[in-house]
């Protein structure tokens, strides 16, 4: 893959004031821009960025050892803007930028010379759900491309991580930061990707690492309590997530018109900007452009639907569990249709076949279930909302008694504990509560603030060894039960204290169906998913 041209950071710093044009790069042509020193390669340019945790500047020796070819270095200082200091042609050199942080994301989009530019960019945001769009949209572009025999393909960046659909590297966070962000973009356009479906963290909405400008297609999922403990209030938490939408005719706006928070946003909504509804409820239908769902139909392996469109309505078979897959599969439906104006009415009418070779999305209620056995899911819920709404759909599925094996992560929000704990009893036949990242905190301290939420009437048991809950509840559930696992998902580690160790649900979970149907030599059938 072939890297920017070492003039584009001359340019780049040019438009910041900065003319650096005698000091050469150690290196004869340039890298790409990072900001982690330990993923920085020979020839990169090393950003020394003043973060939320951790001050970048601390690790300028390092870059320079491991090869970097120029270091840009966070100053505090106006007066300090555009100095510049090295030692010799043979060592890097290092650059003070005033606000480097603020400011890395236009130098980033400078420096790669807008790779997204040749991309339908979709921004997707929310509490819940924005994994399983972001990747439900690629699986849909992806498969209509190919009934039609179009070019178009589209890459997924989020939790799951970046790159294509099935073939995903792993990122540090949901929204990456500005410069690998843009490194990702650079990337996609050289691979000849047409669309990018985006996950958009209201942290890195508040902290500028991606801005609303960005999108030409900006989704909003649902709001309910999450990472209060960074934002400080539910009002603070909304304001960052509305920072998406730019609200004017450069940007389409798709929004879940069920949701609370949305329908104050829409008593002002811009009518200048394009704006696409969807839902369940009927008056959806009100509006230019419109979805909603409606005979819902839950079975044993997905939900049916008819989908009223202002554009005509068709039956849907999805292969995916739970009415907030309904409207994830909604809100993917109408960027899709929203992305390609001109063929809209063609493209409803593939959606079918589409929808129904969906594949699941890993840890996003995903079910494994074996003869004689419960059905075990595995799902990424962790906040109280989401709990609630996939016991909601587990119920819909189960013949039995339903299981809730979850935790609540250490050093994040204590306030949704015991919310957490109380959606699971009012939606559950049984709890067991256990760890999930507990990192520097104590787990029984976690546990016991859990507790609080209960009125001691329910049947609850505390297993602080995750592994060992989720066996042990496997073990004991019947067949016709269902057992939720929430809050690992897609996950492949835990936390504990300040590292991550190995711990894979979807793995431990397909391995018991495997043991036991080993143990009973069946040679009928193989694990279910």
């Amino acid at each position: 893959m072939h890297k920017p041209a070492a003039k584009n950071i001359y340019s780049a710093l040019t438009s910041f004031a900065i003319d650096c044009h005698q000091y050469a790069l150690v290196t004869e042509s340039c890298g790409h821009l990072v900001n982690d020193s330990r993923q920085l390669e020979c020839g990169d340019i090393f950003c020394a960025v003043i973060g939320h945790s951790l001050d970048g500047r601390k690790f300028i020796e390092s870059a320079i050892q491991s090869g970097a070819s120029m270091v840009l270095a966070e100053c505090e200082s106006p007066e300090q803007h555009g100095l510049v200091e090295q030692a010799s042609m043979e060592q890097a050199a290092v650059i003070h930028f005033y606000q480097l942080n603020k400011h890395l994301f236009a130098l980033a989009k400078a420096y790669y010379q807008s790779p997204q530019s040749a991309m339908t960019m979709i921004g997707i945001t929310g509490t819940n759900g924005k994994t399983s769009t972001s990747q439900l949209v690629a699986q849909l572009i992806n498969a209509l491309a190919q009934q039609c025999s179009s070019p178009e393909q589209c890459a997924v960046i989020g939790t799951n991580g970046a790159g294509a659909v099935g073939n995903l590297k792993e990122l540090a966070n949901t929204t990456p930061s500005a410069s690998e962000l843009h490194q990702l973009f650079y990337q996609f356009a050289q691979q000849d990707y047409t669309h990018t479906a985006m996950e958009v963290s209201s942290h890195a909405l508040e902290q500028g690492r991606v801005t609303g400008e960005l999108f030409d297609i900006a989704v909003f999922t649902n709001l309910s309590r999450d990472h209060l403990d960074y934002h400080g209030s539910m009002e603070n938490y909304a304001k960052a997530k509305r920072a998406l939408f730019v609200g004017n005719d450069q940007q389409i706006a798709v929004v879940n018109g069920d949701d609370d928070q949305a329908k104050q946003w829409l008593n002002t909504w811009p009518a200048e900007q394009e704006l696409w509804l969807f839902g369940l409820n009927e008056d959806i239908a009100q509006h230019k452009y419109y979805l909603q769902a409606k005979s819902i139909e839950p079975h044993h392996q997905g939900t049916r639907f008819i989908l009223a469109t202002h554009l005509g309505d068709i039956a849907i078979n999805s292969p995916l569990l739970g009415l907030f897959n309904v409207e994830n599969l909604l809100a993917a439906i109408a960027v899709v249709l929203a992305s390609a104006p001109e063929k809209q009415g063609q493209t409803l009418a593939l959606l079918a076949n589409a929808v129904e070779n969906l594949v699941a999305i890993p840890g996003r209620m995903e079910a494994f279930a074996a003869d004689n056995k419960c059905t075990a899911v595995v799902d990424y819920a962790h906040s109280p909302d989401a709990l609630e709404k996939a016991l909601i759909a587990c119920r819909k599925h189960c013949q039995g008694k339903l299981y809730a094996v979850f935790g609540c992560g250490g050093d994040r929000d204590k306030g949704k504990r015991p919310l957490m704990a109380k959606a699971a009893a009012d939606n559950a036949d049984y709890l067991v509560l256990t760890n999930d990242n507990p990192r520097t905190e104590s787990e029984q301290s976690i546990i016991d603030n859990m507790l609080t939420g209960l009125d001691g009437s329910e049947q609850v048991s505390v297993i602080l060894d995750r592994k060992t809950a989720v066996l042990s509840t496997l073990a004991k559930a019947q067949e016709g039960d269902v057992v939720l696992l929430a809050g690992k998902g897609h996950e492949d580690y835990v936390i504990l204290g300040n590292k991550k160790y190995p711990y894979n649900e979807r793995a431990i979970v397909e391995q018991y169906y495997q043991d036991i149907m080993q143990h009973n030599q069946s040679h009928t059938g193989e694990v279910k998913r």
